[in-house]
């Protein structure tokens, strides 16, 4: 069953490269058409937000047992690098969650657009609560000081 879920979690690629395609398409379409339609970019900006929050919720099927990156695996067994990194998260989780309830619930009620870009917010705050729990699994399995 872990191998299955560690298929699965490979499925965060593709959608990240969706959110990725959501975020690079306003420069496409050129710097006057974007400042003359903001609820375009809102819009995409929402799209490529839910994408990534999808995406993370998938990259914690992966095995926290293995890291497949050098990078990763030097930050995972710092003890100070590793509690950065979860930190660094938590305050992005805060900070997502707190604008997309704020959004959400109506303190930008005339602005349809800021509600709309509240869900894509929301979103990625839970793919990051989620993101947060492999995090923690990484950092105690990896440790070089729990591990000595």
């Amino acid at each position: 069953m872990k191998r299955v879920f560690h298929i699965l979690s490979y499925f965060q690629y593709p959608l990240l490269l969706f959110g990725l395609y959501f975020f690079i398409r306003p420069i496409i379409h050129g710097y006057d058409y974007i400042s003359s339609n903001l609820e375009y970019i809102f819009s995409l900006y929402n799209n490529g937000l839910i994408f990534f929050g999808v995406a993370l919720s998938f990259s914690t099927l992966q095995d926290s047992t293995k890291t497949s990156l050098r990078f990763e695996k030097r930050v995972w067994q710092s003890p100070k690098k590793g509690k950065l990194f979860i930190v660094l998260t938590m305050i992005l989780i805060l900070i997502f969650f707190i604008y997309g309830f704020i959004g959400y619930f109506g303190i930008h009620e005339k602005i349809k657009v800021i509600k709309e870009f509240s869900y894509g917010s929301i979103v990625l705050a839970i793919g990051l609560v989620g993101y947060l729990k492999l995090q923690i699994e990484m950092y105690d399995n990896h440790r070089k000081d729990k591990k000595e």
